[in-house]
């Protein structure tokens, strides 16, 4: 009798252990799930807001092409009321940092950052006004300002 009543305890512990077991699998799985989901949700918002911000700069960006020097940015007015076009790349700047912290916090896709990275480099590369006023902006200690630590350069990787 002895022996049926341990045979007894032990498929019992066992059962539980296989129970908590199954129960712990399931919450690590809802866990995950919704951490996946919250995750998705903040980089549907930030991809949002950031395009929404990008489309207002947008128009303005476009008169770059016939701007040749800072001096020429400050003295031109944007396409945004009360607005320089120099005022505008420096929110450009702004908003590319932004888009930078994010892709180094990992709430950014590899897919959504490269697509970003990609229209950020358009403008620095095409055109002169953009890299000085970057250099500007950044030399010294001033990157720190725009996220970066020293040597970073989001304009210059990927």
């Amino acid at each position: 009798m002895e022996i049926l009543e341990i045979s007894s305890k032990f498929t019992s512990t066992i059962a539980t252990i296989f129970a908590a077991l199954i129960a712990a699998y399931i919450a690590n799985k809802y866990q995950k799930n919704n951490l996946d989901l919250s995750r998705e949700k903040m980089e549907k918002d930030l991809f949002t807001e950031f395009n929404k911000r990008y489309d207002e700069l947008n128009d303005s960006l476009t008169l770059l092409s016939n701007i040749g020097s800072t001096e020429e940015l400050k003295a031109t007015e944007s396409l945004i009321e009360n607005k320089s076009m120099y005022n505008v790349l420096i929110d450009y700047f702004n908003l590319c940092a932004e888009q930078f912290y994010w892709k180094e916090k990992e709430r950014i896709s590899k897919e959504v950052w490269k697509s970003w990275n990609k229209g950020m480099k358009f403008y620095y590369d095409g055109y002169t006004v953009v890299r000085e006023l970057w250099e500007e902006e950044t030399k010294d200690e001033k990157y720190e300002s725009y996220y970066l630590k020293q040597g970073r350069d989001f304009f210059k990787e990927n």
